[in-house]
């Protein structure tokens, strides 16, 4: 948001907070949920040309966009995006498992990509990966990023058809999301508590997972489980995946310094890391 838009967008949150604040946590709910456009790179354009798609059936009478890499006699591992990126933002991840015998699938989430939709929260996320594991049958490992990794904690409540789970800088705390969304913006702190009361209402489907935006990450997930979070990750903070070690009685969770919230994809070590962990046969 350019600094204008940025200012506007202040002033408006301020003033209607103040004398029409239903008119402010309407248009909070939509500027909150509404990812915007995401462009792929040339080279993650190159992956998608040279990968397998298919499409996911989804809950709401609509198809996700999904892409295979590799054998499909081989082990899959899934991939699910986070917020504003794209099933192709796994590039390094996938060149080198599909090296090393593994067929790789991942998704546009709802709202991104290939995907239709306009707006998403994280239970739809959720449910995105339900849907996928449903059309895909089981998995050796699930791999999710941000907002793809909070999804992945989210669902593991109902039970995940896989071997193993690689949580890379996980979101795990909607109402530190949301708080930090409000800060940037000026909107009221009671502005946005009635934010995540309305998408609550509004988004049905999320109380199969919890009875609140608290409650739907409390899950004692007990598959072997690697997190990888940054220690200056400036969007989701690593006391999210600190807090979900002591949770998950089988996490490890590995810190990394100087890689931020999306370089962390970027990372030879990490991509060897996470190869290494999908490897061993524990």
């Amino acid at each position: 948001m350019n600094p204008l838009a940025l200012a506007l967008t202040r002033l408006f949150f301020l003033v209607t907070s103040r004398i029409m604040p239903f008119v402010a946590v309407g248009a909070a709910e939509r500027l909150f949920t509404t990812p915007p456009f995401s462009r792929r790179r040339d080279v993650e354009k190159e992956l998608l040309n040279a990968g397998e798609q298919f499409l996911i059936p989804y809950e709401n009478s609509f198809d996700l966009a999904g892409y295979r890499w590799g054998k499909k006699s081989d082990p899959i591992v899934l991939f699910v995006h986070g917020w504003t990126s794209t099933a192709t933002c796994f590039l390094s991840f996938i060149d080198a498992l599909v090296g090393r015998n593994y067929q790789c699938i991942s998704f546009d989430l709802v709202a991104h990509g290939n995907s239709p939709g306009k707006t998403i929260m994280m239970t739809q996320a959720a449910d995105s990966l339900v849907a996928t594991l449903k059309c895909i049958g089981p998995v050796d490992c699930i791999v999710g990023h941000s907002m793809g990794a909070g999804a992945t904690v989210i669902a593991s409540s109902l039970g995940l058809d896989t071997r193993k789970i690689v949580l890379i800088s996980p979101a795990t705390d909607i109402v530190d999301v949301t708080e930090r969304f409000a800060k940037t913006l000026c909107i009221p702190q009671e502005t946005m508590a009635k934010v995540r009361q309305y998408a609550w209402e509004k988004y049905d489907s999320a109380s199969k997972y919890g009875r609140d935006w608290v409650d739907i990450f409390n899950s004692d997930c007990s598959k072997p489980t690697l997190i990888v979070h940054d220690k200056d990750d400036k969007e989701i903070s690593v006391k999210n995946a600190r807090r979900l070690v002591k949770q998950w009685p089988k996490a490890q969770l590995v810190e990394t310094e100087r890689l931020g919230h999306r370089r962390i994809l970027l990372s030879p070590d990490v991509v060897n890391a996470v190869t290494e962990f999908v490897e061993t046969s524990a």
